[in-house]
């Protein structure tokens, strides 16, 4: 038998496999849920995707030109890359607050249950 942490006053507990199978699932599940109530989620998950599709959208507008104009130099493209590229917000300014994902299923399963 294996040993589980228990949040009943968080002892220590001999747990059969199937319990702990249960309290690893509850932890899974409450870590998910915080992660999704944190306000940043969005803000990192967008900058991700952002900068994916910028990367993306500047190969694809280098490949264009090259094909209308011929070769590009070194210079160019990097100057391409870098104006496609979205500036995120740094750390020190104020980033406008967004809802979480929490609430969004907050709000509809109040609305529509």
């Amino acid at each position: 038998m294996a040993y589980a942490l228990i949040p009943d006053g968080y002892s220590l507990k001999k747990v059969t496999k199937l319990q702990e199978q249960a309290v690893s699932a509850k932890r899974r599940h409450d870590d998910v849920e915080h992660l999704l109530a944190n306000p940043n989620t969005p803000l990192v998950i967008g900058g991700l995707v952002t900068a994916f599709f910028g990367v993306k959208l500047a190969d694809s507008i280098i490949k264009d030109l090259e094909s209308r104009l011929g070769g590009l130099s070194d210079d160019v493209k990097q100057g391409i890359r870098e104006t496609v590229n979205i500036k995120l917000p740094t750390f020190g300014t104020p980033v406008p607050t967004a809802p979480t994902l929490s609430d969004l299923i907050t709000f509809a399963q109040e609305r529509y249950l």
